[in-house]
């Protein structure tokens, strides 16, 4: 026990010590201030400070770091130092890009499966990087791709249930040059996992590790991994979308374990899991995007009354109920059909307002609430813009 004790203080030490475990932070604290940019620029206020998009994502990553690590725990799932370093090469350039939907783990490992097939054919010249790339070649890929198939299916679930929440409204330009509105799921979550090691004080017993990893035993280390994804709904609320694309992912997960089991008989497998991960997750995004493109616009202005892109938190709107998605009818007794009907009417009590709001399901019903002194425009509700705003931000979605 004195030996798992002091390698558990060992892994903590290693992933403090990771500059993974520093850089995917700021990476989201950059997509955060991006985003209030962005909607400071086309609403004039921002939905949630920029470090939202650090504290949001953190517990459910670690929440899906501790279940893949107990699978790599329970598995005894060992992978070589010189494919983790790889790995963390290939990360660190993948947060460089700024493409956060390249940090499905169908990007990221695949790539790094591929990159240590082939290297180390590659003869550098350089001593350490050729002991590295021959550390590469020894390389067992059946823990791997059992890990890169968990690692698709976390990424599933944490869309499906984490990401239908604080998306972003936008306002962007359709391809007939109208102006709508969407709302966009762009996040980053830090996944810090258990790795083994081959090579070290960690003793095997008769049915542990499940794969064998020699005769000297493990080394435990706390890796951080970057898990990124980017979607933009325009056809229906974000949550059925988030959805639904999440269950598209946990299939390739899915599909990806029944790739590894072939890695068991063909070991040439591995390269062909890793191929199709890729061109499964990157179809998947192309398609989910066309969709999206071809499929009726659900937040764009009507004839009749003001949709509802956004609400701010803790705003009155939020607190009387009204959600994205439903329209506006009157204020204070008065229709509105435009942005510039709906603060006309609040004006006309700069201390309380009625609204009649029309539900996503056709329902009529009323709400009132107070409003802050002097500050009547300030309900909290982001509107779908008129056919004529044509918002400056718009322009760089």
């Amino acid at each position: 026990m004195d030996v798992i004790g002091w390698e558990l203080v060992q892994a903590v030490g290693r992933f403090f010590a990771h500059p993974l475990t520093y850089i995917i932070p700021i990476a989201m604290l950059l997509l955060g201030y991006i985003r209030v940019k962005r909607e400071r620029s086309t609403f004039h206020t921002r939905m949630y400070q920029a470090a939202f998009d650090v504290t949001a994502p953190l517990l459910p990553g670690f929440m899906a770091g501790l279940v893949l690590s107990i699978i790599v725990v329970a598995g005894g799932i060992a992978v070589p130092f010189a494919f983790i370093g790889l790995l963390s090469i290939v990360l660190l350039l993948v947060l460089l890009t700024g493409r956060t939907n390249w940090l499905s783990p169908a990007f990221t490992v695949s790539l790094t499966v591929i990159l240590a097939l082939f290297l180390p054919a590659w003869e550098s010249g350089n001593a350490f990087v050729d002991s590295w790339l021959e550390a590469l070649a020894q390389t067992d890929f059946r823990p791997i791709m059992i890990w890169l198939s968990a690692l698709i299916m976390i990424e599933g679930v944490l869309i499906w249930k984490n990401g239908k929440h604080y998306t972003s409204p936008v306002v962007l330009k359709s391809t007939r040059g109208k102006w709508l509105g969407a709302h966009r799921l762009q996040r980053i979550w830090l996944i810090p996992s258990v790795m083994f090691v081959p090579d070290g004080v960690i003793e095997s017993v008769s049915w542990w590790p499940l794969l064998p990893v020699g005769e000297n035993g493990l080394t435990l280390f706390l890796i951080p991994f970057a898990i990124g994804t980017k979607y933009t709904i325009f056809h229906t609320l974000p949550a059925p979308a988030v959805k639904r694309a999440g269950q598209r992912v946990i299939l390739l997960g899915i599909l990806a374990g029944a790739g590894a089991a072939a890695v068991f008989y063909d070991p040439q497998a591995a390269l062909y899991t890793a191929a199709f991960a890729i061109v499964f997750r990157e179809s998947l995004t192309v398609w989910l995007n066309a969709q999206e493109r071809t499929r009726p616009a659900f937040f764009m202005p009507r004839s009749r009354g003001v949709g509802i892109l956004g609400v701010l938190p803790e705003s009155p709107a939020a607190k009387v109920g009204l959600r994205p998605g439903e329209m506006i009818m009157k204020v204070n007794g008065q229709k509105v059909n435009t942005e510039k009907d709906f603060y006309q009417a609040l004006q006309k009590n700069s201390a309380y307002c009625k609204v009649e709001v029309t539900d996503i399901q056709g329902e009529l019903r009323h709400v009132q609430s107070a409003l802050y002194d002097n500050e009547h425009h300030e309900m909290g509700v982001l509107l779908v813009k008129d056919r004529n705003a044509h918002p400056p931000a718009a322009k760089e979605a």
